[in-house]
């Protein structure tokens, strides 16, 4: 039996993208003939970059947040943002039950109306995230939304039929959702262009930006910073061009994540795409943090906590990043290198959830 399934992915980053691709390519491995279509609006061409092969619908999911220049959160514009989410939640679960096309399960990124439309539906909704939107929303100071909201919400995902959360998901969100939650090993890509770059007698570095483009700016300054570390070669995507005799520059058209285990280092912002796919192949990880961003704050206190990457603030890395490396190579980093070398964290989570969603499919039908 093959099935046909809707994946929404939330208006917000590119990290959601990546995640649904491995999970999708792996449904396709275990069932060839599954019928999928992915609804999103902001970043639609992305994902159709990233995830072909499926049928895609330009829609607003109705999860966003807003961001100031420093990728911060802008409380103010979040908090208009839900004023009123309770209707647009009800005018974006009226349309969907509209839709004529007749679907075996839901998936998503943590849109939380597809928790409550599976239920309407009568079929299988399915989460995956390493943080959700309640717990995000609750760590904000001021609260941007009102507590009736927050537990509106917390009550539509309690409708999923899964909530599956890879390592270094915040504790508290797994004893939120526990009966609902499981845990699952890193969410990875299997088939990565690994990329064999030249520069055998110096240490690699590559510097990667978000996919909004938050640390354009930094990045340009930290690069004039590092002119004059001859030892060192520094990997940045060619529009970061400079006269620095030691930068390598990335074709557009290739995926940072191909670089990965070629790389001494990676420094980006601390996402969580960025850790999984360092952890995955082994590559310690210099992370820069983001003002009042708890996502960002707790993957950087949980990857401390392992030793498996260490922090730069974003004023050091901008102005003394040719200073810092020096130091931190003959000290800390060696600790990092061996912790990755020996961590036994698994990144199969793409499979293990492809897996248990037919395997619960099967079990209901």
């Amino acid at each position: 039996m093959s099935y046909t399934g809707k994946i929404y992915l939330s208006d917000e980053g590119y990290g959601h993208i990546v995640r649904q691709r491995a999970v999708i390519e792996e449904l396709k491995i275990l069932q060839p003939k599954i019928e999928l279509t992915l609804q999103t609006s902001q970043h639609l061409e992305a994902a159709k970059r990233f995830i072909p092969n499926v049928k895609y619908i330009d829609r607003f999911n109705n999860i966003v947040w807003h961001k100031q220049v420093n990728g911060s959160p802008d409380v103010p514009r979040i908090r208009e943002q839900y004023a009123h989410y309770s209707e647009t939640s009800k005018l974006f679960l009226d349309r969907e039950m509209a839709e004529e096309e007749q679907y075996d399960f839901l998936l998503s990124d943590f849109v939380y109306e597809v928790f409550d439309l599976g239920v309407k539906k009568g079929i299988p909704s399915f989460g995956v995230a390493h943080f959700t939107w309640d717990w995000f929303f609750s760590k904000l100071y001021p609260p941007p939304l009102q507590s009736s909201l927050i537990y509106q919400l917390i009550e539509s995902a309690h409708r999923a039929s899964r909530l599956y959360f890879p390592p270094f998901t915040p504790k508290e969100i797994l004893m939120q959702y526990r009966g609902k939650a499981i845990e699952v090993p890193l969410i990875l890509r299997k088939e990565i262009d690994h990329k064999v770059t030249e520069y055998k007698n110096r240490f690699k570095v590559l510097i990667a930006d978000s996919g909004s483009g938050i640390l354009a700016d930094s990045i340009a300054k930290a690069l004039d910073s590092v002119a004059n570390l001859s030892d060192f070669v520094f990997f940045v995507t060619d529009k970061f061009k400079c006269e620095n005799e030691n930068v390598h520059y990335i074709p557009a058209t290739d995926l940072i994540v191909d670089y990965v285990s070629d790389m001494d280092l990676v420094i980006g912002r601390a996402g969580f795409n960025t850790i999984s796919e360092c952890i995955g192949l082994r590559t310690p990880m210099l992370l820069i943090g983001e003002a009042m961003n708890p996502e960002i704050n707790e993957n950087i206190l949980m990857l401390k906590q392992y030793h498996l990457g260490s922090f730069i603030s974003l004023f050091t890395f901008e102005n003394e990043l040719g200073k810092f490396l020096p130091s931190f190579l003959d000290h800390e980093y060696r600790f990092i290198k061996s912790s990755m070398q020996k961590h036994e964290i698994l990144s199969n989570g793409a499979e293990v959830i492809a897996r248990d969603m037919l395997e619960h499919m099967d079990q209901i039908s």
